[in-house]
């Protein structure tokens, strides 16, 4: 009896850890996705990095307090609700706070390379969700971070940590708008009639994906390098953050993998050039290669990092997406060159999984 106890308690754990690590169920996560899967991959490419493959991969560099520690700092900025401005055609404005991660020995005589790393989807458990990585589950992040950089693993680095979510009270965006707003777009992801996730549908959700380049190009980004030493040199105008954008990142999960692909490679290729998705992507293939093709043509991606996991409920959504690019996009992207596609042999919808797509990303980024 103790140990059939036992059992039922572990896998109740498990469960919370999964549903807490990844801000709850995704409800409303779109579920609609090109047909491919595990099956139909393309060979595994070989790769010259040793990236980490399964979830205990970098349990020593997780687990081991560095004694040459970052610090975290807050920073306040303003910006327009631009998803409700737009929906209700109003001009509300909102305080918002990112946190920063700031390397050992931060120093403003230096320059530092930024990566600008998203959230997933808000959870019951979850507090503000600009608080995830750094410090919701700080301790661990912050080791990896702390270690990579001091073991030569990657350059001391600047993390950006914003929240997507934009809301303002008194405008609640309901399902009839999110339908309204993809039919507009030619978007069949961002009101699907099912959860990917099995759980509630709140397509409420995706639509901070779709508005989110606008603050991070327009507010946030300005903001983080006009009071930090980055290689913009406090410069920020758009043509000085275009002619650096060797030196910025962006990365995120699950519907911060959504926004990574909308926000940043969509929408702004020509200020950012490192790139890291985990846990999915839901967004139009076609318009994809539309905007990288022909916006940004110019602007070569020089990383594109893909990590899932085989217990991942995004990665056939993500498999199939990645199958195309590689199918359809050879001249942008070239696996093992300035593309991976990295599958935990254990990994899940799941912090555990993505600070070791975070590990990953750092060992390719700014190289």
């Amino acid at each position: 009896m103790k140990k059939k106890l036992l059992s039922v308690l572990c896998a109740a754990l498990a469960l919370v850890m999964v549903l807490s690590a990844c801000g709850g169920p995704a409800g409303g996560q779109p579920s609609k996705a090109p047909s491919g899967g595990e099956s139909s991959k393309t060979p595994a490419a070989e790769y010259s990095v040793d990236f980490g493959k399964a979830n205990n991969a970098i349990d020593e560099l997780k687990n081991t307090p560095c004694d040459e520690q970052g610090t975290v700092v807050s920073l306040e900025y303003e910006t327009p609700a631009y998803a409700v401005n737009d929906i209700f055609g109003v001009d509300e404005k909102l305080t918002k706070t990112l946190n920063i991660y700031l390397p050992y020995g931060y120093d403003e005589t230096k320059q530092y390379n930024v990566l600008y790393l998203l959230h997933g989807t808000k959870g019951d458990a979850d507090g503000p969700m600009e608080e995830f990585w750094l410090i919701q589950w700080g301790e661990q992040t912050r080791n990896v971070l702390d270690n990579m950089i001091k073991d030569g693993l990657c350059d001391p680095v600047i993390v950006v940590t914003p929240c997507y979510y934009s809301r303002v009270e008194g405008y609640e965006i309901t399902n009839d708008q999110m339908k309204a707003l993809g039919e507009e777009r030619k978007d069949s992801f961002l009101a699907p009639d099912t959860a990917e996730d099995g759980g509630e549908v709140d397509n409420e959700q995706n639509v901070w994906p779709v508005y989110f380049g606008k603050e991070l190009r327009n507010n946030i980004i300005p903001a983080v390098e006009a009071a930090y030493s980055t290689y913009a040199g406090k410069d920020v105008s758009e043509a000085n953050l275009i002619a650096t954008r060797d030196h910025r990142a962006m990365a995120g999960l699950s519907r911060g993998s959504m926004t990574v692909a909308r926000a940043g490679l969509m929408e702004n290729s020509d200020m950012i050039s490192w790139f890291g998705c985990f846990s999915g992507i839901w967004a139009e293939f076609d318009q994809f290669k539309a905007a990288l093709e022909g916006d940004f043509k110019d602007y070569p991606i020089n990383y594109w990092y893909n990590g899932n996991g085989r217990g991942d409920f995004a990665l056939e959504n993500h498999q199939a997406f990645k199958e195309q690019v590689l199918a359809e996009m050879g001249s942008t992207f070239t696996d093992g060159e300035n593309f991976a596609w990295v599958v935990l042999r254990d990994g899940a919808h799941m912090y555990n999984s993505w600070i070791v797509d975070l590990y990953n990303s750092l060992l390719v980024f700014f190289k």
